[in-house]
């Protein structure tokens, strides 16, 4: 079972990052600095958008239970699991109610958005921070525990770095911090996703 979870943890999550740089890629109008990602879910490659939340979900629930279903892993705390099964029910929120572009009028559905947002943002980083010092020493996990440690220190740098981008003056940036918060967090889930996989093999 977990050999299953961890397979497909990375196909979700693999196949989230291979969307997220093709909607880079794309002649969306959109500024990777200026705009935010959750831009791209209005307009003609909104289904894309939507693609690429629904994969990185399910890789993310996936992890979540290929972490606890695997033996060789570290005790994972019940709370750091919570973590991980609520983000993907953050993402549900993020789809049902799409945001206001930037110099729109605020909507509900935009105020829904946001803090749907904020709390996904907030469980990925928590749940980070916990199994990372729990996975750094172990099995598959050590020899890339450097690596994770850096992508979470990138993560909270770019965390704290888009929260001071939200006063208006800085708002021109905003897109640039969220674009490596949300780099560094899906490239963590990927690294840990092909460990597990490694260790259940």
């Amino acid at each position: 079972m977990a050999l299953l979870c961890a397979l497909l943890a990375v196909v979700g999550m693999g196949g989230y990052l291979c969307i997220f740089v093709a909607l880079h890629l794309l002649p969306t109008g959109y500024h990777p600095v200026r705009h935010a990602v959750s831009d791209y879910g209005v307009g003609r490659y909104a289904r894309l958008f939507r693609w690429a939340l629904v994969l990185s979900s399910a890789g993310i629930l996936a992890l979540a239970a290929g972490l606890g279903f695997e033996p060789g892993t570290p005790t994972v705390t019940v709370l750091q699991l919570v973590f991980l099964f609520l983000i993907p029910v953050t993402r549900v929120g993020m789809l049902k109610f799409p945001t206001d572009l930037e110099g729109q009028r605020l909507t509900n559905s935009g105020r829904l958005h946001y803090a749907f947002a904020v709390a996904a943002f907030a469980l990925t980083y928590s749940a980070i921070a916990g199994l990372t010092p729990e996975l750094e020493p172990v099995g598959a996990w050590e020899p890339v525990g450097g690596f994770l440690s850096v992508l979470r220190m990138i993560a909270l740098v770019s965390l704290v770095l888009l929260v001071i981008a939200l006063v208006p003056r800085l708002r021109k940036v905003f897109g640039l911090f969220e674009r490596g918060f949300l780099l560094s967090t899906n490239l963590w889930f990927l690294t840990v996703g092909i460990c597990l996989l490694v260790e259940a093999a």
